[in-house]
């Protein structure tokens, strides 16, 4: 994908707005990522290169929040996301496409729009087996759906929850990484439009750490739902075509 072509500064341009929604709301930010790149990209491409975008995003919240990750969460999960990720970077380059789109869009209209359990005491976290679990989940799909859930329900403060989440991931995604090109996906023709996209994610962060308690996190739910819904079913529209 060459620099002058539209479509790599659309996912550029994503890759900063993702990561400014994240370090300001900890959330969102993967799934505006995987909708603006299942836009623009070949369906075999879309988990692998999102992998990518997301060490971006993860790298720079991990900077900028680096005095409030919880190391006794990031630790296991680590370990885990790295046998969960490999594991799913294997079966992912035999998946068909149709296959893989439309699991991405179901389990995407999934997270937007079921309601959230509410627990009546703390459960116990084991975050070993969620890192795997999730990353075997991401190497496929590009949504584990476990740790973000997990991590809200945490005693953990906001600062907390968006620094352990984004040092975790950035982990899991750089395994994921590894494992797509150990079992053959070639990212060659698409590095100039990571390198920057990892790049526009650093003054992203920043602004959206400055932007962290002046947005209201009720209207920004409600517009997210929207357009997530608008890419899910534009996803599922493509399944359709592939079948």
């Amino acid at each position: 994908m060459d620099l002058i072509d539209p479509l790599a500064w659309a996912i550029i341009f994503g890759s900063f707005l993702a990561t400014a929604i994240s370090s300001a709301f900890g959330i969102g930010g993967g799934f505006v990522m995987i909708a603006i790149i299942s836009s623009v990209l070949p369906i075999s491409a879309m988990v692998p290169v999102h992998a990518t975008m997301m060490v971006g995003m993860s790298l720079s919240r991990t900077w900028y929040f680096r005095k409030d990750i919880h190391w006794p969460i990031v630790i296991p999960f680590t370990i885990g996301a790295l046998i969960g990720a490999l594991s799913g970077t294997f079966l992912y380059v035999d998946l068909p496409e149709y296959f893989i789109a439309a699991s991405v869009a179901v389990l995407m209209l999934l997270a937007v729009w079921l309601p959230d359990f509410k627990f009546k005491r703390e459960i116990p976290h084991p975050f070993f087996l969620i890192g795997l679990i999730h990353s075997f989940l991401s190497a496929l799909f590009s949504f584990g759906g476990l740790f973000q859930p997990v991590m809200v329900r945490t005693k953990l403060n906001k600062l907390q929850i968006t620094a352990t989440l984004a040092a975790g991931l950035m982990c899991m995604n750089m395994f994921k990484i590894s494992g797509y090109i150990l079992f053959g996906f070639d990212y060659t023709s698409y590095l100039a439009v990571i390198l920057l996209s990892i790049l526009v994610a650093f003054p992203a962060a920043k602004l959206g750490k400055a932007l962290l308690h002046k947005i209201s996190e009720k209207q920004f739910r409600i517009v997210f739902k929207v357009i997530m819904t608008v890419f899910a079913i534009r996803l599922l529209f493509r399944a359709w075509l592939l079948i």
